[in-house]
C-alpha cells in the first residue's frame, strides 16, 4: 500500500486512538506491529525528505497551493 504523508499521519492517529480497544494477545501484538511499521516509515520519510517537520509541511503546503492555483480559473484576483 502507498500512503502520502498526511494519510500516514492520519493512520498513526487512528492507531493511537484504537490501542486501548485491543484486548486479546494476538490483537495487541498485531496492533503494536502495525504501529511500529507506521512509525518506522514516518521516521524514514522524516530523515529522507523532511516530512513531518515544519519545513517539510510548509513545502508540501506550497506545492498544494501551486497545484490549486494552476487548476483555478483566472478571475484577475490579486492583479
Amino acid at each position: 500500500m502507498q500512503f502520502d504523508d498526511m494519510e500516514l499521519m492520519q493512520l498513526q492517529f487512528c492507531m493511537s486512538q484504537t490501542k486501548k480497544m485491543m484486548s486479546m494477545g494476538g490483537e495487541i501484538r498485531r496492533h503494536a506491529s502495525i504501529t511500529q511499521k507506521i512509525e518506522e516509515e514516518m521516521d524514514r520519510r522524516k530523515n529522507a525528505t523532511g516530512a513531518y517537520t515544519r519545513e517539510g509541511i510548509l513545502r508540501q503546503l506550497d506545492e498544494e497551493i501551486s497545484q490549486l492555483e494552476a487548476k483555478a480559473p483566472d478571475y484577475g484576483v490579486g492583479k
